[in-house]
């Protein structure tokens, strides 16, 4: 038994459209696949809902690991009250390697999007970040854009 690659990675999203236009607009992602809407028993029964109903597509950069998007039409879930905390134990990220954080933080700045992270690059050697920021998407979910040195040739290090 072994795990044979990533995936994807899911986020819970309140409105799949404005969504999706914040990962292709803003981001830059494509819609890797379109969105559909999925209620069948099977699904149901995955999640753990008795009645499910969905919307859902993936953006993604295509390397082979998307982001699907989700949104709960039944059941609708609230808005956690906790979204601004990412240090408990079940909040989660999505990190992307990005080839110039200092303008993506000013494009994501321009666009109104509350962004952390120190302004400075350090002096460290692959596989540590250079420079690395955080922010949310529109409903809250936490993304990561780092810049790096190249992988060194026989490296296994990610």
């Amino acid at each position: 038994m072994k795990v044979q690659t990533i995936y994807h990675t899911g986020f819970v999203v309140s409105d799949l459209d404005r969504s999706l236009d914040f990962y292709t607009r803003v981001i830059g992602m494509s819609i890797e696949r379109e969105p559909v809407i999925a209620d069948s028993p099977w699904l149901a029964e995955v999640v753990g809902y008795e009645k499910v109903k969905m919307r859902m597509a993936y953006v993604g950069v295509g390397d082979g690991h998307s982001i699907e998007l989700i949104e709960y039409v039944l059941p609708r879930g609230e808005t956690r009250s906790d979204q601004f905390e990412r240090n408990k134990p079940g909040s989660a990220h999505a990190a992307m390697i990005v080839d110039d954080v200092p303008a993506w933080r000013e494009r994501l700045e321009a666009e109104g999007i509350a962004v952390l992270g120190p302004t400075y690059e350090r002096d460290l050697e692959f596989p540590w970040a250079r420079y690395a920021i955080y922010f949310q998407d529109p409903d809250g979910n936490w993304l990561e854009m780092a810049s790096r040195d190249p992988r060194p040739e026989g490296s296994t290090d990610n």
